[in-house]
């Protein structure tokens, strides 16, 4: 069953107001995909399936791949029209060329320093020739990175994150289309909206949210705008498209 609690704090934190209005994060990947276009998507790291299921929704033959056993029960409840397999982005269960784009959604910076490289080149592998990598990564600042770091402050990992992308780029000679700035605009009801969010992606996140509770609350009433009876954090995204020679 799919946890809606979850769901609605997912589509409060993407500026959405219900599961078919998109965030402009979203919106900017699915520009890409038509521009490109692609029909056939892995997205990888795929969570609990709320860009799965978007690309499903428009026409796209989807599958995703995640490590969490839990996040891909509920993505194939979320997107029944898809395809999701138990794995890591380091080890993904295609065949070469089989893809039109592939997809990371806040997910480099998730992936172990080491395997970072690693993960791009198997994105790269199951891509068809033309065919576009799309890495979408939240930068270490904003407003909703102020209001997270008492949790999990992510500084050094999106910055390896960025330098493994751009290390990736100059070896393979990959061709750029796109390095632009897209900002979530994220509203939440509360505190416990917010650290329901950002506990989704690392459930181990719980513990810790618990022992920093009057740390992330400071943070949070510092970081967020109210509007409108909730309160609004913004957080700047690199989104980079890259196309397979």
């Amino acid at each position: 069953m799919v946890d809606q609690r979850s769901l609605n704090a997912e589509t409060q934190a993407m500026g959405t107001r219900s599961s078919a209005e998109l965030g402009p994060v979203t919106a900017a990947v699915l520009a890409h995909l038509a521009a490109g276009q692609v029909r056939r998507v892995l997205d990888i790291g795929c969570g609990q399936g709320g860009l799965a299921a978007a690309l499903v929704r428009r026409g796209y033959a989807v599958t995703g791949i995640d490590p969490q056993a839990g996040a891909v029960a509920t993505a194939r409840s979320r997107a029944p029209g898809a395809e999701f397999h138990i794995a890591g982005a380091e080890a993904i269960p295609a065949r070469d060329m089989s893809f039109g784009a592939a997809i990371l959604m806040n997910t480099l910076h998730h992936i172990p320093g080491p395997l970072m490289q690693p993960a791009l080149a198997e994105a790269f592998r199951v891509l068809r020739p033309m065919g576009l990598l799309v890495v979408v990564e939240p930068l270490a600042e904003g407003s909703f990175f102020d209001a997270m770091r008492p949790l999990d402050d992510e500084t050094t990992v999106r910055a390896q994150a960025l330098a493994a992308l751009a290390a990736f780029e100059t070896d393979t000679g990959a061709q750029p289309l796109s390095d632009t700035s897209v900002e979530r605009i994220s509203r939440f009801a509360g505190l416990d909206a917010f650290l329901s969010y950002v506990c989704q992606p690392d459930p181990g996140r719980a513990e810790q949210a618990t022992r920093q509770r009057a740390a992330i609350a400071a943070a949070f009433e510092r970081a967020a705008e109210p509007a409108d009876g909730l309160f609004v954090l913004r957080q700047p995204h690199l989104l980079r498209v890259l196309r397979r020679p």
